[in-house]
């Protein structure tokens, strides 16, 4: 289902798939400076431009994630620690994982459950690997891995980037910010829709 931001949201969206559509794993500092200061600074009211916010919780998902994306690891943490909903939590773990503070991640996840976008992570995961060729070996065992299994993973998730931090052959590491990017944006849009 296609989703229609507000202007002002489409317009970061738009800027964040231009210039940071694979976000790295572990970010070292945001993508954009000057982002990250409109977007930590802009009320509910500016980013959502009049269309009624049902739920502020959700509402603030959507500047958490924003700022994850935009690789503002901070900005994005001192939104979503406040955030006591499951995709709250979702968000707070991915902020860890990026940090990386794996066993923090591992919490937060803990916290999350089986989210409702579970099934549509594990869907994208696999149809990014059904559409490389040639896989590397640590590859075709990650496809392995999801294959064998009925439900997305999160946790699975967070060792294998874990592992990419140690030094994983560049399809995997390419693999995982495929998913992460594809996570992000389908987070994104479950908290639009959760918050009007």
């Amino acid at each position: 289902m296609a989703i229609t931001y507000t202007q002002a949201i489409a317009e970061v969206i738009e800027k964040l798939e231009a210039g940071n559509p694979l976000p790295t794993l572990v970010p070292q500092k945001a993508w954009s400076t000057e982002l990250t200061d409109a977007l930590a600074s802009a009320s509910l009211g500016e980013l959502f431009q009049g269309e009624s916010v049902k739920n502020t919780t959700f509402g603030d998902a959507i500047r958490s994630g924003l700022l994850l994306w935009n690789d503002a690891l901070d900005e994005s943490h001192n939104i979503s620690q406040g955030l006591t909903n499951q995709t709250g939590s979702y968000w707070h773990g991915i902020m860890h994982r990026r940090e990386p503070d794996y066993s923090n991640a591992k919490y937060w996840f803990g916290r999350v459950g089986a989210h409702p976008i579970f099934p549509q992570v594990r869907e994208r995961a696999v149809a990014i690997l059904n559409e490389t060729s040639n896989p590397s070996d640590a590859l075709a065992h990650i496809a392995q891995t999801i294959a064998a299994e009925e439900n997305w993973d999160a946790y699975q998730f967070i060792d294998w980037c874990q592992a990419a931090e140690d030094g994983a052959d560049a399809d995997v590491t390419r693999f995982l910010q495929q998913v992460q990017a594809e996570e992000i944006k389908l987070l994104l849009a479950y908290s639009y829709q959760n918050a009007v």
